[in-house]
């Protein structure tokens, strides 16, 4: 019986952020790793934030409607589908696939050229509010890179998803007390940057 053949690539150390990227499906945000691309898979649904540094006067709840035409603007050009979404004060949160007539590889092109057009286009469009404000143009409005984590279209999965982001859309129209988030990502981080430190 023949060997079998090892693989060429070596899988990720437990516990390392290439690690928790291949695993969760994760990435961007506090990940910020360069050495992995972006996860994606066409039969799941992308759940993407959008995380900003923005002041009182120029919170992305203040221009919900051109955000909004401006995000289904650019979703048309690259046949992708947004499921749902929130406009908070400093964050956006998108839950989106791509079209199911594009083929996995365009379908992957297509959602890497909307988040980056995406998230040019805001910056572009709040640098513009803040001159107008005549407030100090920051050189970027964004905290992170956008950040991504694929999600199945499992009952249980997705209505975890979708509660999320109507907390999200609540807490932001002021109906619910906003409660602080202890992700498991915040946790792993914080364990990784401790180990570091040592």
């Amino acid at each position: 019986m023949a060997a079998k053949q090892s693989s060429f690539f070596k899988p990720a150390r437990s516990q390392t952020l290439r690690w928790w990227i291949e695993n969760q499906q994760v990435y961007g945000g506090a990940l910020n790793y360069r050495k992995v691309q972006r996860p994606f898979d066409s039969k799941k649904l992308a759940h993407v934030v959008f995380k900003a540094t923005l002041g009182q006067a120029v919170w992305f709840t203040k221009s919900e409607r051109s955000i909004i035409k401006l995000m289904k603007q650019i979703a048309q050009r690259y046949s992708i589908k947004i499921k749902s979404f929130s406009v908070q004060k400093g964050h956006i949160h998108l839950l989106l696939y791509p079209e199911t007539s594009v083929q996995p590889r365009q379908g992957k092109i297509n959602f890497q050229k909307f988040l980056r057009l995406f998230f040019a286009e805001m910056g572009r469009k709040y640098k513009k509010i803040f001159k107008m404000l005549d407030l100090q143009v920051p050189q970027s409005i964004w905290a992170y890179r956008p950040f991504t984590r694929l999600v199945s279209w499992g009952k249980k999965s997705l209505n975890a998803v979708l509660k999320y982001i109507e907390k999200n859309t609540l807490e932001a129209l002021g109906f619910v007390q906003y409660s602080t988030r202890n992700h498991r990502l915040d946790l792993f981080l914080k364990k990784l940057s401790q180990e570091w430190r040592v």
